[in-house]
């Protein structure tokens, strides 16, 4: 792929239902962000369904996690359980740790919590994985310099571009609408643009010895 190509995406879920990746494919999408598992009970019912499809028509796959833990041990715990479902799986496109919802947590245990997923996690899979995180919360709960090393896929919409005014330099995927549509899935989807740099092209780490 041209690194310096923005590269069309979508990410997708149970909310899309069964999806024609080749159709999808044929609309010009290069890469599929799929919802893999969250908390530690739940996995998507189309997940394994839309990994083998999107798989087959040679799409660049990574897989998100809804992260629901409230305790760096929990964290922990679901970075465990989101690897041990992706684990074996083709990915040319980095883990992401989707982390939104927040409950009574005060941003401090929220950039502990986020930390202690994200270092889990590159522990479990040897790469470094991804934040997925609207502009305000990147901006406010997640503005934390040892955070800035987990590229950044950002959602912001009806802009021309995303606001930055956050710790990292540059995004490496914009989530900009919720309100897609691309043939062969019915219904609305999200649509992303997406840098190289959301790309696994080599491990990142040399071993899995990190912990919280």
């Amino acid at each position: 792929m041209n690194s310096m190509k923005r590269l069309q995406g979508i990410d997708v879920s149970e909310w899309q239902g069964r999806i024609d990746f080749s159709r999808v494919r044929n609309a010009g999408i290069r890469i599929v962000y799929i919802k893999a598992t969250q908390g530690t009970d739940y996995v998507d019912p189309y997940f394994e369904q839309n990994y083998r499809d999107a798989d087959k028509e040679g799409l660049a796959i990574g897989f998100y996690h809804y992260v629901t833990a409230r305790t760096v041990s929990e964290a922990e715990e679901q970075a465990r359980y989101f690897a041990s479902y992706i684990r074996g799986k083709h990915q040319r496109v980095r883990p992401a740790m989707d982390f939104e919802t927040f409950g009574k947590l005060t941003r401090p245990e929220i950039r502990e919590i986020a930390l202690c997923f994200l270092t889990a996690l590159e522990s479990e899979t040897f790469h470094v994985p991804a934040i997925y995180s609207d502009s305000y919360n990147a901006s406010n709960n997640f503005a934390d310099d040892r955070l800035r090393r987990y590229p950044l896929w950002i959602a912001e919409y009806d802009v021309a571009r995303p606001d930055m005014e956050n710790p990292w330099p540059s995004w490496s995927g914009w989530q900009y609408t919720d309100q897609g549509t691309v043939d062969g899935i019915n219904g609305e989807v999200d649509r992303d643009l997406f840098r190289h740099t959301i790309l696994l092209d080599t491990p990142d780490t040399e071993d899995g010895t990190k912990h919280c």
